[in-house]
């Protein structure tokens, strides 16, 4: 069910612009990020006696699960910040909006920063993504 849904909410997005000032860039990429890794995690569990007698694909797999629902935080987070400044009409941030909030930085910071998080992680503990069980 909530892969149907994430993906009449996607194409809904995709499709639909109220405004041309609103950004649906972040909750595009919610949308995809979160549809993406309830789709990996059904696979997973779809699939799970193959994969579990290769431990580098259960880190691999551990480790991409991990990105993805970081990312879907990140882009609650940058929705936040967006819906902030719509709400307050902060003058000095909405005339650099355009500048400083594009849709690339937008996914820079939205994709780059999850994957900080989950490299750090594999570098501190290499053994955390993946195990016997």
């Amino acid at each position: 069910m909530g892969l149907v849904f994430f993906s009449l909410a996607l194409l809904t997005f995709a499709l639909c612009q109220w405004s041309p000032g609103v950004n649906n860039v972040a909750r595009i990429n919610l949308c995809l990020s979160l549809l993406l890794a309830h789709l990996l995690f059904l696979l997973t569990q779809q699939f799970l006696s193959l994969i579990r007698p290769h431990q580098v694909l259960c880190a691999v797999i551990s480790g991409v699960l991990h990105f993805l629902f970081l990312s879907g935080f990140v882009w609650m987070f940058i929705e936040a910040v967006l819906l902030f400044i719509c709400v307050k009409n902060l003058s000095q941030i909405s005339s650099k909006k355009r500048e400083v909030l594009s849709s690339g930085f937008l996914c820079v910071i939205g994709y780059t920063v999850p994957l900080v998080v989950v490299a750090v992680s594999a570098v501190v503990d290499p053994k955390g993504y993946g195990s016997e069980e």
